[in-house]
């Protein structure tokens, strides 16, 4: 009594109770002091289990530790993944570079201008595969901002095109049509850019040579429509629900190089637009993406 006079009036604490033939629980205590005329005449006890408190914590814990566990499998996947990808191109440059140096006397005008195509396209993929990682980064941390301007659209998609045929495969073509009267519609060009850009570089990668890619817009009412449609390697059912998941790869893709972070990119451009995209592919025949975006033709 004399210890708990000189302390607060109420104590709080938390043990492991373990009754006589009960089984064990967590409980909290609490002891509030009784006084009569000052003087301290008794002590009150307030045990309370709190097993049910207990298991909500451990399950936040846990889900903590897996939350934690997955950003540490996502990091070194990125980084694997990345180091890999530079690495190809890198080496492709410098293989090129070492042949026009040692032996540009030797090469015929044709070989020359090979090469230099080689080292055109390491440099333009590279700057691609580093926007796409500044791009993630600024998704991830909530860092990404809508800028909508005023885009004539057509011209904007035919210039898109144009830059993408330069990494087209042999044969391979891209087919612009737009139904659009509009002379301009309200778009954020930069998040529209990495949009189209990477559904149509997943176009050019994933199909043939020789095959022909169709890319139409159509304006409804308040909103435009992107379409891009392929003959390719199509995407298995299976991998459909997590195709815009970080670094996810299809089955049927993993010798194809790619970091898996185009598709994740482009959703959240559309989140951004409060847009909407599907796709409907096939094993053998094909990948339609459809992405709508809602818009206006003046940005107030």
């Amino acid at each position: 009594m004399r210890e708990i006079s000189g302390q607060p009036l109420c104590q709080d604490w938390e043990l492991s109770l373990q009754p006589r033939n009960i089984q064990g629980f967590p409980s909290s205590i609490s002891i509030s002091a009784m006084y009569k005329q000052g003087k301290l005449t008794g002590l009150r006890w307030l045990i309370r289990d709190i097993s049910d408190r207990k298991q909500v914590e451990y399950k936040v814990i846990c889900q903590q530790l897996a939350k934690e566990k997955e950003l540490s499998e996502l990091k070194s996947c990125f980084i694997n993944t990345v180091s890999h990808e530079f690495r190809t191109p890198l080496s492709v440059i410098l293989n090129s570079v070492e042949m026009l140096e040692g032996y540009s006397d030797r090469l015929s005008e044709a070989k020359k201008s090979n090469h230099f195509h080689k080292v055109r396209l390491s440099i333009g993929y590279m700057v691609q595969l580093l926007e796409d990682i500044l791009f993630y980064g600024k998704a991830e941390a909530n860092k990404l901002e809508f800028n909508p301007a005023p885009l004539e659209l057509e011209d904007f998609c035919q210039a898109l095109v144009e830059e993408l045929r330069v990494s087209a495969k042999e044969g391979q073509d891209i087919v612009f049509s737009s139904k659009c009267d509009r002379p301009s519609v309200c778009l954020d060009p930069k998040l529209l850019k990495q949009l189209l850009g990477n559904l149509l570089s997943n176009a050019i990668k994933y199909s043939s040579k020789g095959s022909k890619i169709q890319f139409k817009t159509i304006c409804e009412n308040s909103q435009v429509i992107f379409q891009i449609q392929d003959s390719g390697i199509g995407i298995p059912k299976e991998d459909i629900p997590h195709l815009f998941d970080p670094f996810h790869r299809a089955k049927n893709a993993t010798t194809i190089s790619g970091t898996g972070l185009g598709l994740t990119i482009v959703k959240k451009a559309v989140d951004l637009h409060r847009g909407t995209i599907s796709v409907e592919s096939e094993i053998g025949t094909g990948t339609t993406f459809t992405v709508t975006l809602p818009c206006s033709p003046t940005c107030q």
